[in-house]
């Protein structure tokens, strides 16, 4: 190599080696936070309807062994006090709600039920059946058990005047309940209640709107 070209080359080294030497280093303070996790469930609104099994006298049988279930067959006579008490529970975990329940009477006059008009309201009534309204919210969310209602009713009594001939007219007939629930968030009492009279009584209209608690 000739001494121009070696000392061409010994610059080049030099201003690499310069370069190197010189340029700068950074060094950041940093830091990562633990991170915020946010789930999100939907809530949920259980119930179930159920009455105690009766005898083949239509008396419900208590005691040990008594069971809940979700239809009886009854015979009837004049003057016959039938047991029956449809029963609303909210289950635990349940979202704090407004309960209903809509009984279809198919009976006639001559049968006498003996609604408890204190815990269930009446809101509308049409074609045979009517709606009512617990008159007070229910909040099973942090409940550890699940909330029983008082049973609408308890009792079917038979008119002492019923004969023969009532009872051919009369043939079979049925007394159905259904359990309905609302939420209480984001709605009104007054909203909630023609939801659930539009639910069973689509061309009805509510009645009533009573003050719930």
């Amino acid at each position: 190599m000739r001494k121009s070209q070696k000392l061409m080359f010994i610059c080049l080294m030099l201003t690499l080696i310069a370069v190197v030497t010189v340029a700068p280093t950074y060094s950041w303070l940093s830091s990562t936070s633990q991170p915020v996790v946010n789930t999100f469930a939907g809530g949920v609104i259980s119930i179930k309807l159920d009455e105690a099994l009766v005898d083949t006298d239509g008396q419900a049988i208590e005691g040990e062994g008594a069971q809940r279930v979700n239809s009886n067959s009854y015979k009837y006579v004049a003057g016959a006090r039938l047991d029956k008490d449809p029963t609303p529970t909210v289950l635990k975990g349940s979202e704090e709600c407004y309960v209903f329940i809509c009984v279809e009477n198919g009976l006639s006059d001559q049968f006498i039920i003996n609604y408890d008009t204190q815990s269930w309201l009446k809101v509308a009534e049409a074609d045979g059946k009517a709606v009512y309204v617990y008159s007070t919210k229910v909040d099973a969310l942090a409940s550890e058990a699940d909330i029983v209602l008082n049973p609408i009713f308890t009792t079917v009594t038979v008119s002492d005047d019923l004969t023969a001939e009532d009872i051919e007219t009369l043939g079979e007939r049925t007394l159905c309940a259904t359990a309905y629930a609302v939420q209480t968030k984001a709605i009104t009492a007054q909203a909630a209640i023609d939801l659930a009279v539009s639910q069973f009584l689509p061309d009805g209209a509510a009645t009533d709107y009573p003050e719930i608690g």
